[in-house]
């Protein structure tokens, strides 16, 4: 597909929504179960592009992959590894991220690379990060591909990285807790960390297993192991930053919709959508999830400090332009870094359907859309999963169909998105 068109939604969307596992986790959870240098078995993986490129780099640097019934993946070390690999990223800023330290204990040399628009988005200071520690990184002459030559006694006691562009490279480090000393210091450069939430969610995490990172005024410090070394089970869940959407459907239309969230989670996008609601949608927790209903009313203008939910703007900025007065987003210093630039995106697609949105390094400013179109409607995703998925939402307003160009980027994060819709009765159409 290199398109999606749909016709505007009538009546009400009904149903359960079979959310796909959380890829934020299921990377974390690969990188952190290779780290430890044992077997480990994760249920329930994302089927996520990301994922399977994360997965196909495991498997390159010599790892079995078996998987069970169910959804059960092994995940073996090799006994020998490979003297030299070559991986290659995709569009994942988590695969390319987590993969660099993981690489740094290795005993070879590898050459990572990424595609075209990830080569855009920031990894320097990372890559500072680890020189500092005197591991060999080499990059080309554009960066890259790079070249990290890998050596079994990386371990070291102190690491400086500024995490101001991206909260993976702080959370790059804390996986590799597995092989790092008791008493090692993560010094955070920056004093403006970006999404500080995610960074929380990696280290809940591998408190969780038994490795805790806490927090001194010199910077993280590794405190404690696990008491064991026994083999590893993750344990995947559905994605709440996926939700977003489904949440976004039923504020702007009429919906019914059953999500199988845990209450328990430890991903951001729960905080965001268990707040207080600011629209008439009623959230409800039943055996088989999280149940979201509304009717459908007007939505009133807001204004949110999204620092630690950039990922929900997208969606957020398409509420905005159909709110009833001008609605107001900030701490969005991350969004230029993202798949795209997704302030200007935003901008540049919403305007398209009348809205007017004015937009700094950090903000964004929504004039809603004061006439509706009148005819078809093309709207480009910039090759953005999450500006696409929130540009869909639009169907739920608009009285004209809306085409979305690059429709098969949601392969990153969701890939049965467009099909999900389909089965939730939006009706669409996919052009080659």
């Amino acid at each position: 597909m290199s398109a999606v068109v749909l016709t505007p939604v009538k009546g009400r969307l009904e149903g359960f929504v079979p959310l796909p596992f959380s890829k934020s986790l299921s990377n974390r959870h690969l990188v952190l179960g290779a780290h430890t240098g044992r077997p480990f078995t994760i249920t329930g993986l994302s089927t996520a592009q990301d994922t399977l490129y994360l997965v196909q780099a495991l498997k390159q640097l010599g790892y079995r992959h078996l998987k069970a019934e169910g959804d059960s993946h092994t995940f073996l070390p090799p006994t020998d590894w490979p003297k030299e690999a070559q991986l290659f990223a995709g569009e994942g800023g988590t695969t390319l991220r987590f993969l660099v330290p993981l690489l740094a204990h290795l005993p070879l040399q590898t050459t990572i690379d990424a595609s075209p628009s990830l080569r855009k988005r920031p990894i320097l200071p990372l890559l500072e990060a680890l020189r500092n520690t005197g591991l060999t990184v080499r990059t080309g002459s554009s960066l890259y591909p790079l070249v990290i030559e890998g050596h079994p006694q990386w371990s070291p006691s102190r690491i400086a990285v500024d995490s101001s562009l991206s909260s993976q490279f702080l959370s790059a480090f804390f996986l590799a807790a597995p092989h790092l000393p008791v008493g090692c210091v993560i010094e955070e450069r920056s004093s403006h960390p970006a999404t500080p939430s995610y960074a929380e969610m990696t280290r809940q995490l591998l408190a969780a297993y038994g490795w805790l990172w806490e927090k001194a005024s010199s910077g993280w410090h590794l405190t404690q192991r696990p008491a064991s070394e026994g083999m590893l089970h993750f344990a995947g869940e559905a994605d709440w930053s996926a939700a977003v959407f489904f949440w976004g459907w039923a504020a702007l239309g009429e919906a019914s919709l059953v999500l199988p969230l845990s209450v328990a989670s430890l991903q951001p996008e729960r905080t965001l959508l268990l707040q207080e609601p600011l629209w008439q949608v009623r959230l409800t927790f039943l055996a088989q999830g999280l149940l979201i209903e509304s009717p459908g009313r007007a939505v009133e203008p807001f204004e949110l400090d999204l620092a630690e939910w950039p990922d929900a703007a997208p969606v957020l900025a398409v509420l905005a332009a159909f709110a009833s007065g001008t609605s107001h987003l900030r701490g969005l210093h991350t969004l230029p870094h993202k798949e795209s630039h997704r302030l200007q995106a935003l901008a540049s697609e919403l305007a398209r359907l009348g809205a007017r949105v004015e937009w700094t390094a950090e903000t964004l400013s929504i004039h809603p859309v004061s006439k509706l179109p009148q005819a078809p409607v093309t709207l480009d995703s910039h090759g953005d999963h999450r500006i696409a998925m929130a540009l869909s939402i639009v169907a739920t307003r608009s009285p004209v169909p809306i085409s979305i160009t690059g429709a098969e980027c949601v392969l990153k994060s969701f890939p049965h998105y467009w099909h999900l819709l389909r089965d939730l009765g939006v009706s669409l159409t996919f052009v080659s």
